[in-house]
């Protein structure tokens, strides 16, 4: 299910990169691939039915600060390639050592990245599986880039990531993901991942417009500093934001911030966005409204729970996509959040809007059920809770 979802995230994409050619490519290439969109769609909702729709609640399986903080030493010290700007590892850049990765690898390939600011655009390509990125620190071993949707070379949003991951099995441990661009300068993207059972832990992701692409397939992100202004966190994955400290930034004058934009097309599909035990604040002094989410599309599904929420949040919480009325297939929930942007007395009154679901129904939305979790998390040393 979630190739499948995948697969439909890839379709859109593909489509939305050639709105603005010129004359009928666009309508040429959506013509050519209707069957293939379609028999995706098909296929999504055989398994969908097979599935049933039930996710499993799991066990308490988690793994302690002290063993994560030792496995990643480990990392470090067993790496297969050390990166260094001063000459002291195998190479100088982290482009060059990703290069270096063996195709398909069924193992870890381990990428140690000294403390650093690498300016520079890293690809992880999709036939470099298991890569294990890991630096000094989230503000100490930085990849930062410029790239955005108003340069002259013409990018569509993916492609002004500073990181740009599809390779599955990727695992970043405390390093930096900046675009410099600006806020002038819209759309720029200092991380975009499809990587299926990507992590990022303790990872800081710094920009302003779509800060941080979760394009498709399985992410789980831990103790992460994610900053931004418009659509901060967007995508069509099914990613889980655990304990992460989520900051909107001042706008430009004429903008208001909205942290996640989520890109759910199909009801079949099993994306979504899950915010648990986060805390969200503001990274400045923000002057405009910021809001949790707007739905991008007609299944849009942010799931909000145990999260403290500072004032920034404004008293509506959600707001609709460029004014129009949102369907009523959205599904915007909230549960058991704390702090003043909590209050739900002044929440928008959409019927895809529920500012107080069971707990039943946030559980189907943990890293256990949600993603599988339990199944691959372990095997980057990473603590995580499966449960709500």
């Amino acid at each position: 299910m979630s190739w499948l979802s995948a697969s439909i995230a890839n379709q859109k994409e593909c489509l939305e990169g050639l709105e603005l050619t010129r004359g009928d490519l666009r309508q040429k290439v959506e013509a050519a691939i209707v069957n293939s969109r379609g028999q995706t769609s098909n296929s999504l909702e055989v398994a969908a039915g097979i599935m049933g729709g039930q996710r499993q609640k799991t066990s308490d399986v988690g793994l302690f600060s002290e063993s994560a903080s030792t496995m990643q030493r480990m990392f470090k010290l067993g790496a297969n390639l050390i990166v260094a700007k001063d000459g002291s590892g195998h190479v100088g850049s982290i482009q060059e050592a990703v290069n270096l990765v063996v195709d398909e690898s069924l193992g870890p390939t381990f990428i140690y990245v000294k403390e650093g600011i690498y300016e520079e655009n890293v690809v992880v390509e999709e036939t470099k599986w298991n890569v294990y990125m890991i630096g000094d620190g989230m503000y100490s071993s930085i990849i930062t880039g410029n790239r955005s949707s108003t340069d002259p070379e013409g990018y569509i949003t993916s492609w002004t990531a500073t990181l740009f991951v599809s390779g599955q099995g990727f695992v970043a441990i405390d390093m930096g993901f900046r675009n410099t661009a600006g806020p002038e300068h819209f759309q720029a993207v200092a991380a975009f991942s499809s990587s299926d059972r990507s992590i990022f832990f303790r990872c800081s992701f710094d920009a302003y417009q779509d800060t941080l692409y979760a394009h498709s397939n399985r992410q789980f992100y831990r103790d992460c500093d994610i900053i931004g202004t418009i659509d901060f966190i967007f995508g069509d994955a099914a990613a889980v934001f655990q304990r992460c400290n989520i900051l909107p930034r001042e706008p430009l004058p004429f903008q208001y911030n909205t942290i996640t934009a989520q890109g759910k097309e199909q009801p079949a599909e099993n994306t979504g966005f899950s915010i648990h035990e986060c805390i969200i604040r503001p990274y400045e002094v923000v002057t405009r409204p910021t809001y949790l989410s707007r739905p991008w599309r007609n299944y849009s599904t942010v799931v909000v729970m145990k999260t403290e929420m500072s004032s920034v949040v404004d008293p509506a919480g959600w707001v609709p996509w460029e004014g129009s009325v949102p369907p009523d297939t959205i599904n915007f929930a909230e549960i058991e959040n704390t702090g003043p942007g909590a209050d739900i007395s002044g929440r928008v009154s959409w019927p895809g809007c529920r500012p107080a679901i069971s707990e039943a129904e946030a559980s189907m939305y943990t890293v256990g059920a949600f993603i599988n979790g339990a199944e691959w998390i372990p095997l980057a040393g990473v603590p995580f809770d499966p449960n709500f």
